[in-house]
């Protein structure tokens, strides 16, 4: 009877120890890819977030660059938009690299041009937002907000936003219409929620 305590209790302490070493590493590889993604490295991002997803499925921000990293850096939104989804399901967000179009005036051409300022859209329950990399140009829109959120099918990559009695428009990294139309079908859904 003594051997069976022993052994049960060498088995827990090896299996509290393995349980911390992994807890360990899994917090290394999270904290190597949103490194990775700040520098813009996303084809290193879904490695490193791989297995710890594989393993444990609960951490919605493992899911929400787990999806940036598939769909940036492997370029692939059929890997990529299970995770998304999964991140919104788990209370987190799905993001989406997007910039946003500042048409101006141009005195030279009579014309407009656009600028772009670089940012991040993210989708979540109930609320839309546009963080802006630099400048005063983020956003953030409820569902009574948003009239109208749809993809340009004529120019690629590209979505609408009609809200508060103005429009912007948004250019996605990829300037690809099937990651438009995603983000449209994202957007709808959650906005319902």
């Amino acid at each position: 009877m003594r051997f069976c305590y022993k052994f049960t209790s060498v088995v827990v302490v090896f299996s509290a120890i393995a349980f911390a070493q992994q807890n360990g590493r899994f917090a290394s590889l999270k904290s190597q890819a949103f490194e990775l993604f700040d520098r813009g490295q996303y084809e290193q991002v879904a490695g490193k977030l791989e297995e710890v997803w594989e393993q444990d499925q609960s951490d919605p921000k493992v899911a929400e660059y787990l999806g940036i990293g598939y769909l940036y850096g492997e370029h692939s939104l059929a890997k990529a938009k299970p995770v998304m989804l999964a991140a919104i399901e788990r209370g987190g967000q799905a993001t989406f690299l997007v910039q946003h179009s500042h048409e101006k005036n141009s005195f030279l051409t009579g014309g407009t041009i656009d600028n772009y300022c670089d940012g991040k859209m993210s989708v979540s329950p109930g609320k839309v937002a546009f963080v802006a990399q630099s400048g005063p140009h983020s956003v953030s829109f409820a569902p009574g907000d948003i009239r109208e959120f749809k993809a340009l099918g004529g120019a690629p990559g590209r979505v609408k936003i009609k809200a508060s009695g103005k429009t912007w428009t948004f250019r996605l990294k990829t300037e690809k219409n099937d990651e438009a139309e995603f983000l449209e079908q994202v957007v709808t859904q959650n906005l319902k929620k």
